[in-house]
């Protein structure tokens, strides 16, 4: 597989494009976050609804050996670059390859075109998104939704079930001690000190009494980043909390009943 990134559908690129770039858009960073890491759950669930139909021997139009190897490297797909300082964050951890080929070309017609589009969907971010983002895969969360994968893909069950389960126990668990990994190794590295508050019944309580070090602290580009990525991580932690949409039944259901080709 190549390394140079390719846009796999230029029409739906088209559509991204207008949807992140052109069109006005007003949300905090809290929100941008949580969007982010809800985003990225909901397009792993639809990967694993699609490692369903690839296991499936009447749907596979290529061979798969009986304990495939899955494996998530480097993005090999991207709709759009972004601009104005933002860097593009890819919603799907990586690029996933099952015995050493792409997933989609497991399968044709539109099913294979909407898994494809899948690994190609960013969003127009600050830097310190891809860090945060960098930081959590390399500490597992790449490793979390090849295994999750591979866990649909070898599943004997019903395939909602083993969707669910791949999703809940492999992705969410696997997710979560990535992210909080990352954390730790942020930490590891210069941050603001703690905010200290005045005790109850002093003349000072409720007043930051370490206001003036907390900001010489954020004078200090490199503290700031850290403080900002660790919050970042923060939000992705807490986006865990809510199932994707992508894995209600009637969701599950649309995908494993688009036609073979």
């Amino acid at each position: 597989m190549g390394k140079s990134r390719t846009v796999p559908d230029r029409a739906e690129a088209k559509i991204e494009r207008f949807r992140h770039k052109k069109v006005q858009r007003f949300a905090s960073d809290t929100r941008r976050a949580l969007g982010h890491g809800a985003a990225r759950n909901g397009h792993v669930a639809e990967v694993l609804t699609f490692m369903a139909l690839i296991r499936d021997p009447a749907r596979r139009k290529r061979p798969m050996s009986t304990l495939p190897s899955v494996t998530c490297t480097a993005a090999a797909r991207q709709f759009f670059r972004a601009e104005n300082g933002e860097q593009a964050a890819h919603l799907l951890p990586g690029q996933l390859s099952i015995d050493g080929a792409f997933p989609w070309l497991f399968l044709s017609g539109p099913a294979a075109r909407r898994l494809e589009n899948l690994f190609a969907y960013v969003e127009p971010l600050r830097a310190d998104y891809n860090k945060a983002d960098s930081a959590a895969e390399a500490s597992g969360l790449t490793g979390a939704f090849a295994d999750a994968c591979r866990h649909v893909l070898l599943g004997t069950g019903r395939a909602e079930t083993d969707i669910l389960a791949a999703y809940e126990k492999v992705w969410r668990s696997g997710a979560l001690a990535a992210f909080g990994e990352a954390e730790t190794q942020k930490r590891s590295k210069p941050t603001p000190p703690p905010i200290v508050y005045g005790e109850p019944g002093g003349a000072e309580f409720g007043m930051i009494l370490n206001l003036d070090e907390r900001t010489a602290a954020f004078q200090d580009e490199s503290v700031w980043a850290t403080y900002e990525q660790l919050s970042i991580l923060g939000y992705y932690k807490a986006a865990m909390d809510e199932l994707p949409r992508q894995l209600q039944p009637r969701a599950i259901g649309e995908i494993l009943a688009m036609p073979p080709a």
